[in-house]
């Protein structure tokens, strides 16, 4: 792996609106899966069903070799169109790998999915319960933002979306070390299901050195004026390319957060970045 290896792997690519195979699956309370085509490079997922509603959609992931690459719960998926005010169409449900919105070429190609013919990848949907006003049978099939992977270019960097938990035993200031950090390995953005404890303060510490510091409010008026984000109630979000810079997502190597709780309860962590797994050599 040499350094124009991975120039070309962020470089500009023609990305194509492509229908994928047939899903498995019948019914509510149950797991769909599509095979996806090895050998492709997958920026964006979408779901076209026949729901109503919008909290069918329990869990989406994408499954490579036996692993998760990376997966959301629809809850958090509709917390992130809120947020960020993307567009909402009836039945249609979107899992987004390169954020395009970022305006940085390499902010967006650092979180797409790179497959090789070889690989064996599985996109699988779990539905959860019937909302009140869908239908009686739901329906699914799939289509995607895709670029051939021609060169077979690796994986140089693997989007990483995920959740973790931390719990809170008290209201108080509680410290959450950020599970197998590494420098190599980016946070974009980390919200915080506030369902049994609301935050009032935040801060971003690496080792004994403080990063970041908010109050909820200064932390909320960022959002809105520096990114434009529209701040959603029972989740905190930190964007850490608030200014729309997909590269300059936070290192995660040493990296703590301190949160201002108001009671105890357990509080959900929605992941959100990328990892670089390849290297160039070093120059001797």
């Amino acid at each position: 792996m040499n350094k124009s290896m991975i120039a070309r792997a962020i470089a500009k690519v023609i990305t194509s609106h492509v229908k994928l195979d047939s899903a498995t699956g019948s019914n509510y309370d149950d797991e769909w899966t599509i095979k996806l085509s090895a050998g492709m490079i997958y920026h964006r997922i979408k779901l076209l069903t026949n729901l109503v509603e919008r909290v069918a959609i329990k869990r989406i992931t994408i499954d490579v070799n036996g692993s998760e690459a990376a997966y959301a719960s629809g809850k958090y998926l509709e917390f992130l169109l809120d947020a960020y005010q993307k567009a909402k169409t009836q039945g249609i449900f979107v899992f987004d790998l390169s954020k395009f919105h970022y305006r940085t070429q390499a902010g967006v190609y650092q979180t797409q999915l790179v497959t090789n013919p070889e690989d064996d990848v599985t996109l699988k949907i779990l539905f959860g319960a019937k909302g009140a006003t869908d239908p009686v049978k739901p329906t699914l099939r799939a289509s995607a933002i895709a670029s051939d992977n021609t060169q077979r270019l690796p994986r140089i960097f693997e989007p990483k979306k995920y959740e973790s938990v931390l719990y809170a035993s008290a209201a108080d200031d509680i410290e959450w070390k950020f599970p197998n950090g590494s420098i190599h390995k980016k946070i974009q953005t980390i919200a915080f299901d506030e369902t049994e404890t609301n935050i009032s303060k935040i801060s971003v510490k690496r080792g004994g050195t403080t990063l970041n510091e908010w109050t909820r409010a200064e932390l909320d008026h960022d959002l809105k004026e520096l990114g434009g984000i529209t701040p959603q109630a029972g989740m905190c979000l930190i964007d850490f390319t608030l200014l729309g810079f997909g590269t300059t997502g936070m290192s995660t190597n040493n990296l703590k957060f301190v949160l201002t709780t108001d009671s105890a309860g357990s509080i959900k962590a929605h992941v959100d970045g990328y990892e670089q797994i390849i290297f160039p050599p070093s120059q001797g």
